[in-house]
């Protein structure tokens, strides 16, 4: 549930940094980059979910 949870903040992060990256542009290769930009914003938050819950497992000692 926390990694979940991590996921959706990183994501979020990434998705309104995106966004003022790719505010302005209009045109359909921006657009095209925009939806690779999500798909590799997605797959780098879940890493770093993983990533930060695994520290704090460690930190903390959890199960």
């Amino acid at each position: 549930m926390l990694t979940v949870f991590f996921t959706i903040v990183y994501d979020l992060v990434f998705l309104f940094l995106i966004d003022l990256a790719f505010k302005h542009t209009v045109n359909a290769l921006a657009d095209i980059a925009v939806v690779v930009c999500w798909v590799i914003a997605f797959l780098v938050s879940v890493g770093l979910a993983q990533y930060t819950v695994r520290k704090i497992k460690e930190k903390y000692g959890g199960k």
